[in-house]
C-alpha cells in the first residue's frame, strides 16, 4: 500500500530548542538554491548556462519545468535501494585553466559555508512505504576529506504539520546547526544535498519531489503536529545529533543496590517469552541476525550493512486492545528498562570488519519514550575491552560504566533498544561483524585484562611489513611501490633541488630505474635521454615540457600519488612536441590484476595538454579513387601542416553490419588507411593535399578523413612487452585535451576473465587494514578495465577534449562511475566501441 510519510508527533517546546541560534549575529541575504528550472545548471562565470546538470545522480534526478503555470519549477528525486539523489553545490567544470580556477558552478560560491545562514529551507512532497526505520530524509557532504553530515529524518518538528505528504506540498524548516557532527562542526564546504534512499532492505524507496531550496535567516513560519498517545502510523526517531565519545569514568556516580540483570544469554532470549516468532533483536530480517554457539559460549551475530546496524529490543513489543502488554522484551514484564541507576553494562565480543580510523565498532542506546533519544556513542576499545581492542578470533570481556552511556538529555529510563552499529555509507571496506555473547547489566565491576589502549580494535602489527603486496586506494588494490621492494639489481633515484636526479642518466640498464619525484619537489623534464625508465613515482610535482627542443621519455609506469601532479603540455607558440613511450612488462607475481604499465593516477592530478588542432574531422570535397596520392578536402583543414597524419575511413557499403558477429562472419577486408601529408595546395576554396604514398582503396565524398597528429603523442613502444593504459581514481584533477594516444589498452572484446583475489585472513599489516598481502585464486586471461583513457570511479571532473585515439583493443575511452566530458575526439581502430560510459555521464 502507498502510504505518505508517517506523522511524527514532537512537543512545540522541541522544535522551539532545536531551532534556537547559538550566537547573534548580522542577517544574511536568503540564498537561492533551486527556485527555477535555470538553478538545476551550473553557470558560467558570466552567469551564462552552460548545460552542466546540478545533479549529485542523473539517472534518479530531474528538473521539471512547470512553463506557462503559476506553480514553481521542482526537482524530482526517486531513489533506488543502492542510490540517492539529491542537488550539487560544487564546481562543475574547470575547463582547461591551469590555475584550476571553476569557471562553472552550481552557485555562485561553490561549497557554501551553511553556518552562515540560520536555516535551509523548501518545500516537499515524498511517496513511499514507510515504516519506523525506512523514513524520508536529507544529508550533506563535504567537499574533501569527504565528510557526512548528521542526517535529518524529514519529519516532527522540521515539517509543517509534523509530516510529509505525497499529494501536498508541506514547508520544511532545518536549523543548519543540526547538520553538524563531532567530525564536521562548521559545515563548511558543502558539496552535495542529498535526499536519502532507505536500503536494499526495501523494494520502493522514496521518491521526493523538492522546490523553493533556500538558506535563509528568516524561517516561515510552520504548524508542529499536536501530540497524541497513539498515533496511526509507525512513529519515527526525532532529529538525532551527533553520538560524542567521551572517556569512561571509573566508577558510577550512585551506590548500587542490586547486583546483576542478564539481558541476553541463550537462543531462548531472542524472542519474546509469550510468541517464539517474535524477534527481540532490532533489524533481525534485514541483517538475519542469528545465535549460535561454539565451544565457550552461545552467542548472536550481527553482520552490518552501509546503512544500519543490529541490536537488542527492550520492552513490550505488542498491545491487546487495551493495551495492556502481551509480548515483551527484556526485562520480560512489559516495562521499558531504566538504567539510569545501574552501574555497568557487559558483555562479551567478537569483531571482523575493515576498520579505520573512522570506522570503529561502536554500541549506543535509545529510549527515553518519545521522540526517543540516543546516548553517548561508545568505541568498543581502549579500558573498555580486555587488552584494549577487540579481535575475531577469541572473546574479550567489555565492561562500560553506564555514566559513560548517560547523557546531559537523558539518563537512560525507559530504554527502547541497544544498537551496535554500523560505519555508515562513506565506508568503503567491510563494516563491522559482531558476535556477542552474555550481554547483562550489574553493579558490580570486573577486573579487564589492561593493556596500552589502541586506536582500533584491529590487532597490533605483528607481521613483516615486507610480506605485504598491496594497499587500497579508493575502491581497489593496487601493488606496493617503494623503494625497499625495488627487485634486485634496481635503482631508486630520488629527485632534489627540484631537479631530475643526474645520475638517473647514466644507468646503464633498461627498465631497471626508478625516478622518485617526492613530496616538496618540483621537477621540470625537457630532456631526451635514451633511458628506458621501470617506474616514474610522482608524489610532488613533475612537468614534462619542451623548452628547446622536442622531448621524449620512456617509461613502463608513470605512477601519480594523491597529491601529486603530473603536467604533460606544449606551447602553440612553439614547433616543439612531446613523445612518451610506455615500455614495460606485467609482473604478475606483484601485479595480479594489471594495475601498471601505462599512465595511473590514484587521486593524483595528471593535466595533459597538447596544442589545439582546431577541426580535427575533415570532409572529402571528392571521391578518392585507388591509387590516386592526392585527396580534396573542403577549407577547414587549414590547421593542417607538411608531416601530419590523416586517416581516410572505410567507406564500404553493403556489408552485413548488422549480424552479431560482423566481421568475422564475412571474408572484411579493413580500408580504413593512413595519408602522411607532404604537400598542400590551399590555393583553391578547396585544399588538396598529397600523400607520401598511394592510397590502396576508394574512400567517397562527403566522409570525414580524421585528423591524427597531435603535438602530444603517448604511445605503447614496439618493443614493449605489454600495452599501456591510462587510468585515474579518486580524487585531484583529469584532463587529457589534444592528445595522441596511441596502441593503449590491453583489454580485449574477447569473454572477460579477471584475476580474482583477496586478503590473506592470516597476516596482519597494521590497523587500517588498507595494506594486505593478496593471495590469488584465480589468474585471468582478460582483465576487465585496461583500456585506452579510462575514469575509473573518478570525483573529480575530468575533460577529455580533442584527442586522437588510435588503435585500441576494445575500447577507446571509457567513463566508468565518473562524469567525463568527452568532446572532440577522434578514435580510430576501437575493436569494441570508440566512446563507452559505464555508470558514467560523458
Amino acid at each position: 500500500m502507498k502510504l505518505s510519510a508517517p506523522i511524527a508527533l514532537v512537543l512545540l517546546a522541541k522544535f522551539q530548542n532545536c531551532c534556537a541560534k547559538t550566537a547573534p549575529r548580522d542577517l544574511q541575504e536568503d540564498a537561492i538554491i533551486f527556485q527555477n528550472y535555470d538553478d538545476g545548471f551550473a553557470k558560467g562565470d558570466q552567469g551564462d548556462k552552460v548545460g552542466t546538470p546540478c545533479f549529485t545522480d542523473g539517472r534518479w534526478v530531474s528538473f521539471v519545468e512547470n512553463s506557462g503555470s503559476a506553480e514553481p519549477d521542482y526537482m524530482n528525486i526517486a531513489t533506488t535501494k543502492w542510490h540517492s539523489g539529491g542537488y550539487r553545490m560544487a564546481c562543475m567544470d574547470r575547463g582547461s585553466h591551469t590555475n584550476w580556477q571553476c569557471w562553472a558552478a552550481c552557485q555562485p560560491t561553490p561549497y557554501p559555508n551553511f553556518l552562515e545562514w540560520g536555516y535551509l529551507i523548501f518545500e516537499a512532497k515524498v511517496s513511499g512505504v514507510f515504516d519506523s526505520i525506512c523514513q524520508p530524509s536529507i544529508g550533506l557532504t563535504k567537499k574533501y576529506p569527504q565528510y557526512q553530515s548528521n542526517v535529518i529524518t524529514l519529519n516532527g518538528a522540521y515539517v509543517d504539520g509534523g509530516s510529509l505528504s505525497d499529494t501536498e506540498w508541506k514547508t520544511v524548516v532545518i536549523p543548519t546547526s543540526d547538520f553538524t557532527t563531532e567530525q564536521w562542526t562548521d559545515v563548511k564546504g558543502v558539496k552535495d544535498i542529498h535526499f536519502r534512499n532507505c536500503g536494499t532492505g526495501y523494494s520502493v524507496n522514496p521518491t521526493y519531489q523538492v522546490r523553493s531550496l533556500k538558506l535563509t535567516d528568516i524561517p516561515p513560519d510552520i504548524q508542529v503536529a499536536p501530540v497524541t498517545l497513539s498515533p496511526t502510523k509507525f512513529p519515527t526517531p526525532a532529529p538525532t545529533t551527533p553520538l560524542p565519545t567521551r572517556m569512561p569514568t571509573s566508577v558510577p556516580s550512585f551506590v548500587p543496590t542490586d547486583d546483576y540483570w542478564p539481558v541476553w544469554e541463550t537462543s531462548v532470549d531472542d524472542h519474546t517469552r509469550e510468541n517464539p516468532d517474535k524477534t527481540c533483536f532490532v533489524n533481525q530480517d534485514r541483517l538475519n541476525i542469528v545465535s549460535a554457539s561454539d565451544a565457550d559460549a552461545e552467542y548472536f551475530t550481527i553482520q552490518t550493512d552501509k546503512w544500519a546496524g543490529g541490536g537488542i529490543l527492550f520492552g513490550c513489543q505488542l498491545k491487546d486492545s487495551n493495551y495492556n502488554c502481551i509480548e515483551s522484551c527484556f526485562g520480560w514484564d512489559g516495562l521499558k528498562p531504566d538504567w539510569s541507576e545501574k552501574g555497568y553494562l557487559t558483555f562479551l565480543a567478537k569483531i571482523e570488519g575493515d576498520f579505520t580510523e573512522t570506522c570503529q565498532p561502536t554500541i549506543s542506546l535509545t529510549g527515553g519514550g518519545w521522540p526517543r533519544s540516543s546516548s553517548n556513542k561508545i568505541q568498543l576499545g581502549d579500558i573498555y575491552v580486555d587488552q584494549g581492542y577487540l579481535v575475531s578470533y577469541e572473546w574479550r570481556r567489555v565492561m562500560i560504566p553506564v555514566d559513560d552511556l548517560k547523557t546531559s538529555d537523558w539518563n537512560l529510563n525507559s530504554l527502547y533498544a541497544m544498537h551496535f552499529n554500523s560505519c555508515g555509507e562513506e565506508h568503503d571496506g567491510g563494516q563491522p561483524k559482531y558476535k556477542i555473547s552474555a550481554v547483562a547489566v550489574t553493579n558490580t565491576a570486573i577486573d579487564l585484562i589492561s593493556s596500552p589502549p589502541s586506536s582500533s580494535p584491529s590487532e597490533y602489527v605483528s607481521d613483516n611489513p615486507l610480506l605485504a603486496t598491496h594497499r587500497f586506494y579508493h575502491t581497489n588494490w593496487y601493488p606496493l611501490v617503494k623503494a625497499d621492494r625495488e627487485p634486485s639489481g634496481n635503482m631508486w633515484y630520488v629527485a632534489e633541488n627540484n631537479s631530475w636526479p643526474a645520475n638517473a642518466f647514466s644507468h646503464p640498464l633498461s627498465r631497471s630505474a626508478t625516478v622518485h619525484i617526492p613530496q616538496g619537489q618540483t621537477v621540470v623534464y625537457s630532456g631526451a635521454d635514451s633511458i628506458i625508465y621501470d617506474k616514474i613515482v610522482v608524489e610532488g610535482s613533475l612537468t614534462i615540457q619542451p623548452i628547446s627542443s622536442d622531448v621524449s621519455l620512456t617509461a613502463g609506469t608513470i605512477l601519480v600519488e594523491e597529491g601529486g601532479e603530473l603536467n604533460i603540455l606544449t606551447d602553440e607558440s612553439s614547433p616543439f612536441t612531446v613523445a612518451v613511450h610506455i615500455d614495460g612488462a606485467l609482473d604478475h607475481s606483484i601485479d595480479p590484476e594489471e594495475q601498471m604499465i601505462g599512465i595511473v593516477s590514484l587521486g593524483g592530478n595528471l593535466n595533459i595538454v597538447g596544442n589545439d588542432v582546431g577541426n580535427a574531422m575533415l570532409r572529402l570535397a571528392q571521391t578518392v579513387t585507388s591509387g590516386s596520392q592526392t585527396v580534396e578536402l573542403h577549407a577547414e583543414s587549414a590547421n593542417l601542416q607538411i608531416g601530419n597524419e590523416i586517416i581516410l575511413p572505410d567507406t564500404q557499403t553493403g556489408l552485413p553490419v548488422g549480424h552479431w558477429d560482423f566481421p568475422n562472419n564475412v571474408n572484411y577486408v579493413d580500408q580504413t588507411e593512413s595519408c602522411v601529408i607532404s604537400n598542400i595546395d590551399a590555393s583553391l576554396a578547396t585544399s588538396v593535399i598529397t600523400c607520401e604514398s598511394p592510397l590502396q582503396y576508394d574512400h567517397t565524398a562527403g566522409s570525414h578523413a580524421g585528423h591524427v597528429t597531435r603535438s602530444i603523442t603517448v604511445k605503447t613502444s614496439p618493443n614493449s612487452d605489454d600495452r599501456g593504459h591510462i587510468l585515474h581514481t579518486g580524487v585531484g584533477k583529469f584532463h587529457i585535451n589534444n592528445t595522441r594516444i596511441e596502441q593503449f589498452g590491453r583489454t580485449t572484446t574477447d569473454m572477460i576473465d579477471s584475476t580474482v583475489m583477496s586478503p590473506n585472513p592470516d597476516l596482519k599489516f597494521g590497523q587500517d587494514g588498507l595494506t594486505q598481502q593478496m593471495v590469488v585464486s584465480h589468474f585471468g586471461t582478460n582483465q576487465i578495465a585496461r583500456y585506452a583513457l579510462h575514469a575509473h570511479h573518478s570525483m573529480v571532473e575530468g575533460i577529455f577534449d580533442g584527442n586522437a585515439i588510435l588503435y585500441s583493443p576494445r575500447d577507446g575511452c571509457v567513463a566508468h562511475d565518473s562524469r567525463v566530458h568527452i568532446t572532440k575526439n577522434v578514435i580510430v581502430g576501437a575493436d569494441g566501441t570508440g566512446i563507452f560510459l559505464e555508470d558514467g555521464t560523458g
